[in-house]
């Protein structure tokens, strides 16, 4: 018998294990996203493999759990764990600080409008004279 039958069969049984393992607890998932049943399939796999390295860990005392007890232990912590925390960057300040107080007049946000200087379309508005103004045109308009 050639040597890669041999292997075959040596490991045919650790197959038909692991797809068993894998259709007991097999969540009913339904996608029209061709790559959504291949992840859930990776996911399912990584689960059983870290249950049978579970048992073989604590296969010695007796104390492991089951496989619906793993994969509820499993979702449990997965619950209870904190999202990740995205830090959000603070408002930005458009204009240099010398800019932005010059003789009373200051530019903030607002919606989009037409230049009063070079007539390009401007989300800046003076909050004294109500024009819209880019920055480098704020100095041009006020002097």
């Amino acid at each position: 018998m050639p040597n890669i039958v041999k292997n075959y069969n040596e490991s045919m049984g650790r197959v038909d294990t692991m797809d068993k393992l894998l259709s007991s607890y097999r969540p009913k998932m339904r996608s029209r996203k061709w790559w959504w049943n291949l992840f859930n399939n990776a996911l399912n796999i990584a689960v059983v493999a870290a249950w049978r390295l579970h048992c073989k860990l604590h296969d010695a005392d007796r104390s492991a759990m089951t496989h619906l007890a793993f994969r509820r232990d499993i979702t449990a912590h997965l619950l209870r764990a904190r999202p990740l925390q995205i830090p959000r960057p603070g408002p930005r300040i458009h204009l240099p600080h010398s800019l932005q107080r010059s003789r009373g007049y200051f530019l903030q946000s607002s919606t989009q409008g037409r230049c009063a200087v070079c007539k390009k379309n401007c989300r800046n508005q003076c909050v004294q004279c109500g024009k819209r103004l880019h920055q480098i045109c704020f100095l041009v308009y006020h002097q």
